[in-house]
């Protein structure tokens, strides 16, 4: 009986150790868990300021007014710059401002509409001394080419004279279309953020279903030119009777006629030497076109298609007779 007792005793002391072991055990668990539960709060919090510090409105402003200044910078360098190296320089200056343009389109979340406003002027004007230095330092000289040898334009864009700098931004160009007549020609995104040229062309649609840099334009007939939104300038030269579906920065048309433009623009759009042109709001969309204005960071709130500058018409109190509005009943909708 007492061996019976015995062991008894010594089985419930058994029991007895290993409650107290789970309790340790569990404890220790216990606190460990609560450690780790602490240590992902604690930096939760670390990482909620460090958002909130970037979003605030004076982290934007900083880093907003250092992009400008190195934008500044880099034209203030353009003086001292070879003609040989400055369009490479120009192209690095607009990969810059639509770097800066997307910054701005991805804080408009919690930036007020003042500063919203305020920064996309800044970046208008940018825009503006960036072509005018352009215009200054690559003067639009007439170069008519008479022979076609490698890296010249196409022999028939070769009949009339072409200014320099036109030629330039089209032998430059990565993406291109040139020399063709009754085609429909396509790039999807291959033109993202890259230049695109398009010359000389004759009864062509062509679709730029892409976010390009920059779209050089130059001897189009009876054209019809679509494209996605551009993080830059749309340039367009010699064009006769076309229709343009097009969003951008900024949109410069010279010697242009009997062409119709629908458009995003986000400064007002320039036109120089034109005659019966007229403009409506961009309306084409496909599939990954939010894509493509995100990528742009063109702001889609802003848009001034009715809102024209005609460098030949000086009168201030009255419209200039060089470009219209689409009448809402005229206007195109589809293009598929």
């Amino acid at each position: 009986m007492a061996a019976v007792e015995m062991s008894n005793s010594v089985t419930m002391n058994n029991k007895d150790v290993l409650e107290d072991k789970k309790q340790i055990i569990n404890e220790k668990l216990r606190k460990r868990d609560e450690e780790r539960i602490a240590v992902v709060e604690k930096n939760r919090e670390v990482k909620a300021e460090v958002v909130s510090a970037k979003e605030s409105v004076t982290f934007f402003e900083e880093n907003f007014m250092t992009g400008k200044n190195d934008l500044e910078n880099e034209l203030a360098k353009c003086e001292s710059l070879d003609k040989k190296d400055l369009v490479v320089h120009f192209d690095e200056m607009s990969a810059l401002h639509v770097k800066l343009q997307k910054y701005l389109t991805e804080s408009t979340m919690f930036l007020p509409s003042h500063s919203v406003r305020k920064a996309g002027d800044v970046l208008s004007k940018l825009q503006s001394q960036i072509q005018e230095k352009r215009d200054l330092m690559l003067p639009k000289k007439k170069f008519a080419f008479k022979s076609k040898k490698k890296g010249t334009l196409p022999e028939k864009l070769t009949d009339k004279a072409v200014d320099t700098s036109a030629f330039d931004a089209i032998s430059l160009a990565e993406c291109r279309f040139l020399d063709k007549e009754n085609e429909t020609l396509e790039m999807d995104t291959v033109v993202n953020q890259k230049d695109v040229a398009l010359a000389n062309l004759k009864s062509c649609t062509v679709k730029l279903t892409g976010s390009p840099s920059a779209i050089h334009v130059n001897n189009l007939n009876n054209c019809t030119i679509l494209s996605g939104p551009v993080s830059g300038s749309i340039f367009i030269r010699e064009c006769t009777n076309c229709t343009f579906v097009v969003a951008c920065q900024q949109l410069r048309i010279h010697s242009t006629t009997d062409t119709k433009f629908y458009i995003h623009v986000t400064s007002r759009a320039i036109i120089e030497d034109c005659s019966t042109v007229s403009f409506g709001p961009y309306n084409w969309t496909y599939p990954s076109i939010e894509e493509h204005y995100s990528l742009s960071g063109l702001d889609k709130s802003r848009n001034s298609w009715n809102d024209i500058d005609d460098f030949n018409w000086l009168a201030a109190n009255q419209h200039s007779p060089n470009w219209s509005l689409i009448p809402e009943n005229e206007r195109k909708e589809h293009w598929d």
